[in-house]
């Protein structure tokens, strides 16, 4: 490819660092956006040009390669694997979120999209939240709550109108293995400081702490009650069919929280580092 000839140009250049945020729909990636925004200025890039990010690696590296300025990039359309450039280092950030309770805050989302004309925002503005996750688990539909991570972990393009299969479950917990940041909603703030940790060695003067922006649900009940409110709401067919139709999703969940629950673990003086964070964040609220 030619634009890899070109990333040959700039071998002995000294090495490049990018911060790569995989934004996942409804995972939180708004609040990610502006602490990376508030850290990098201009020189993140919340990139909106969906049809070029889709094309993959032949379209991002000429991009980071004309814009030498980037240091840190959000798309909601990443499309793996990422292009191999001699100097530049990708630091990845993927955020995690339990795939049967995230279906609410997608419905809410899309249902409130009163201008959208999106499919999933005019189905979701004309049904109730029971038709819409039958809906949505119908393999002619894009997969928004069907096995969701696992597509944004696969390398290549989507291959959703069919049951993902194991290979690919093994592909996309290879991936998570490989990514310097995952995070989880559920544990938003050490989320946050274990990105800042990672980054700092690269970025020294890094500071992850944020304003919460795009909060669609307040969590003050256990998962397990709202996921049983969601099962009484849509009822047990319907819940046993969104089960079944992200169990490869459920198990990625799984697998990538013993990777954060490890990685936390490794953390020296948590309980100080949350309450100095806290600290930080209540800042951005009181500016």
């Amino acid at each position: 490819m030619i634009w890899q000839g070109i990333a040959k140009l700039f071998s002995k250049v000294e090495k490049r660092f990018v911060v790569i945020h995989n934004h996942i729909f409804k995972n939180a990636g708004t609040t990610i956006d502006w602490a990376l925004h508030r850290n990098f200025g201009n020189n993140f890039i919340d990139h909106r040009d969906d049809k070029n990010m889709l094309k993959g690696p032949d379209y991002l590296g000429p991009y980071l390669l004309d814009n030498a300025n980037v240091c840190a990039l959000s798309t909601h359309h990443l499309r793996l694997p990422l292009p191999l450039l001699d100097n530049i280092k990708f630091l990845t950030i993927m955020m995690f979120r339990h795939p049967i309770e995230r279906v609410r805050s997608v419905y809410n989302f899309e249902r409130k999209q009163i201008q959208a004309d999106t499919l999933g925002a005019r189905f979701a503005r004309d049904h109730d939240l029971r038709e819409y996750v039958l809906w949505r688990m119908r393999f002619d539909v894009p997969p928004t709550i069907r096995n969701f991570h696992i597509f944004r972990t696969f390398p290549g393009a989507l291959r959703w109108r069919e049951e993902v299969k194991k290979v690919e479950l093994r592909k996309a917990k290879a991936y998570i293995n490989s990514l310097e940041m995952i995070g989880f909603v559920e544990c938003f703030n050490e989320s946050m400081i274990l990105f800042e940790k990672s980054l700092s060695s690269v970025f020294p003067s890094i500071d992850m702490s944020y304003k919460m922006l795009n909060v669609g649900q307040q969590h003050n009940e256990p998962r397990e009650l709202r996921i049983e409110k969601l099962r009484e709401e849509i009822g047990e067919a319907a819940f046993t069919l969104l089960m079944d139709r992200n169990r490869a999703d459920l198990e990625l969940y799984d697998y990538a929280k013993r990777i954060f629950d490890e990685r936390l673990g490794k953390m020296n003086r948590l309980d100080t580092k949350r309450d100095d964070f806290r600290q930080h964040c209540q800042l951005h609220i009181e500016t």
